[in-house]
């Protein structure tokens, strides 16, 4: 080889191993790292499935499905409510933390009223319900939701929900 061709070769090596473009590392599938989400999401509503006030799990079995429940129990005007709601949700769009999610599932409300009196053994009632949900969450670290809904029973009910609480 002659001198020039390697004097030549030696300056594109030099040249090679100093360029800013060969000092950073390549970026491929396997090196990403994994997109990290929440599984689980505890909270608590206002006027949302539960009624007055509602405590609420959330599991994420798949990227865009989930499942959760709510209950609550609360007296209102001397009667007392039991409210279990159990839904599947999806979430057709999202863009980072910000999402849109639709859930359904079934409502079932117990409502009983003692007797103040012992002449009269008071009144329970359990009611069913199918219900809807359709609303926006932002879910990074922290979980808030916020959420039209209506229920259809023996009546239809519509109404709106917040959610506030934590993914985990």
């Amino acid at each position: 080889m002659s001198p020039q061709r390697r004097v030549a070769s030696s300056v594109a090596l030099a040249l090679a191993i100093t360029s800013p473009v060969a000092a950073e590392p390549q970026v491929t599938a396997t090196t990403l790292p994994a997109r990290s989400e929440a599984h689980h999401a505890l909270y608590l509503e206002l006027l949302g499935k539960g009624g007055l006030w509602g405590a609420g799990y959330e599991y994420q079995f798949a990227h865009r499905f989930a499942a959760g429940g709510v209950a609550s129990y609360y007296v209102l005007g001397g009667d007392r409510y039991l409210t279990l709601s159990p839904y599947v949700a999806a979430y057709p769009f999202e863009r980072g933390a910000h999402r849109a999610f639709i859930q359904f599932g079934p409502q079932i409300v117990h409502r009983s009223t003692p007797s103040p009196v012992p002449e009269w053994d008071g009144m329970s009632i359990t009611s069913y319900a199918a219900e809807t949900s359709v609303g926006y969450e932002y879910r990074r670290g922290v979980l808030i939701r916020v959420y039209a809904m209506a229920s259809l029973g023996t009546r239809f009910a519509p109404g709106m929900g917040l959610s506030l609480g934590w993914s985990l």
